[in-house]
């Protein structure tokens, strides 16, 4: 099984690119790709913004959120969206310095995509 894990510092007002990652993380997902997504930097806020039932991602968002093994924790504080990632229950991690290391993915055989 291929391995791919998504590195986002994108800002998710961003709304194009963030379509087509999310877009290419469903299609990859349904041909049996193993695939993570880390939100670091102003990515940090997609799940503030992307939970909103009146964003036109969300539902794109809710299909693919389950793939979001890591939000930053330090990025998560700065840009105050700390709540809104633990209200959607996702992971938040500061292993690297309050960061997310990519390191154990990359031993773990996994292919670093970034996005922003």
């Amino acid at each position: 099984m291929k391995k791919i894990l998504f590195y986002v510092v994108e800002n998710p007002d961003e709304t194009m690119k963030m379509y087509h990652l999310f877009l290419n993380i469903k299609d990859l997902r349904n041909n049996n790709y193993d695939v993570k997504v880390i939100l670091e930097g102003d990515a940090t806020k997609v799940p503030a913004k992307m939970s909103e039932s009146s964003h036109s991602l969300h539902s794109l968002y809710n299909d693919t959120k389950s793939a979001i093994t890591a939000v930053c924790k330090g990025c998560a504080i700065a840009t105050g969206s700390l709540d809104a990632a633990e209200k959607e229950g996702l992971p938040i991690i500061g292993d690297l310095e309050n960061h997310v290391s990519v390191v154990k993915y990359l031993n773990d055989g996994y292919q670093l995509v970034v996005v922003g």
